[in-house]
């Protein structure tokens, strides 16, 4: 593994400074590619293995990358390629990375300053965790704001000392996967980022993560998360359902009694939830009647089930385009 050593003050003691891997993945980012490059090379951490992967784009983000590179002479690696979408891209990162930390930066996002620095040395104080993660500020389009997606909206970081599973499939606390920095040894074990998902990489790294490893919470914002009409497919509630339930659905084989139990409890939930959002999105009525037997498995004499079963009954929509507009494919 690569390991900086940096000397402190006169009396010629080392600390050993881990490499630190930052991926980003770039898709039809070319208004913001390049913020984000410079606030990644601008950090104050010496040792920093950053690839850039443009993935497919559209517009001009490859040309942007390349300008970017040949004005400032910085050395990162790049890759350009055919659209494979995130996971896959992130994956082809993550087999390039020399780092022992892992970090993972949008290309239409950005860190603040210390970012890195201050997630390495948060791991170095508590050796025992796997990960760390952390608060975000939000940037609305261009503008940048001093508004905390976490602290400012009444939501609580997730620390292993104080959380459990459940706490994670509540919502009573949650993980910004973006603010991460995980150890490389850790997403080794658990093996990667599935490839079954589409838009969200986290769903069962997360779960994993938690349910397998200590998480640490750095109560302080380490990136400008941004918000715009280009990443609104990651909003989207018909994917975030049906990719949350492929989680849950992937967990539940993976583990037995009594963890199963409490997973199939949400899973439940979630299924319901996925038949509310699919009729509002003209899924087809057949689809929908697949979730719905699911749900029946878990609890079939349930007065929630027979309500969407009556529903479904009387449900006129669906057809071809709604199944276009659910499987549309976007890298973020």
């Amino acid at each position: 593994m690569d390991v900086y050593t940096e000397v402190i003050g006169e009396t010629g003691m080392h600390r050993e400074m881990p490499t630190v891997t930052v991926v980003v993945p770039a898709y039809n980012h070319e208004d913001y590619v390049a913020d984000c490059i410079k606030s990644i090379l601008g950090q104050d951490y010496p040792d920093i293995d950053l690839i850039v992967i443009n993935d497919g784009s559209t517009d001009s983000t490859d040309l942007r990358i390349r300008e970017w590179m040949k004005e400032n002479k910085c050395s990162f690696r790049y890759v350009s390629k055919q659209n494979e979408g995130l996971i896959k891209t992130l994956n082809l990162g993550l087999g390039m990375s020399k780092g022992e930390y892992f970090c993972e930066c949008a290309s239409d996002d950005m860190m603040l300053p210390g970012s890195i620095r201050k997630r390495v040395e948060y791991l170095q104080a508590n050796p025992v965790l796997d990960c760390v993660f952390a608060d975000g500020y939000l940037i609305e389009g261009a503008a940048k704001t001093e508004k905390r997606l976490f602290k400012d909206n009444g939501k609580t970081g997730f620390r292993s000392s104080e959380h459990s599973i459940e706490d994670i499939l509540s919502g009573r606390a949650r993980i910004f996967f973006a603010s991460g920095m995980i150890k490389r040894s850790v997403i080794d074990a658990l093996g990667a980022f599935d490839e079954a998902f589409r838009y969200h990489e986290d769903w069962l790294l997360k779960y994993q993560i938690v349910i397998r490893g200590r998480v640490g919470y750095l109560d302080e914002p380490v990136m400008y998360y941004r918000v715009h009409s280009t990443n609104t497919s990651r909003g989207n509630p018909l994917w975030v359902r049906e990719e949350n339930i492929l989680a849950l659905e992937k967990l539940i084989a993976a583990h037995g009694e009594p963890l199963r139990g409490l997973l199939k409890q949400y899973l439940f939930r979630e299924y319901l939830k996925y038949l509310k959002v699919g009729r509002k999105n003209r899924v087809d009525r057949d689809r929908l009647m697949e979730e719905l037997k699911k749900a029946v498995k878990i609890r079939r004499y349930s007065l929630r089930v027979l309500c969407n079963f009556i529903s479904l009954v009387f449900y006129g929509g669906g057809g071809s385009k709604g199944e276009v507009d659910v499987h549309e494919n976007e890298t973020r």
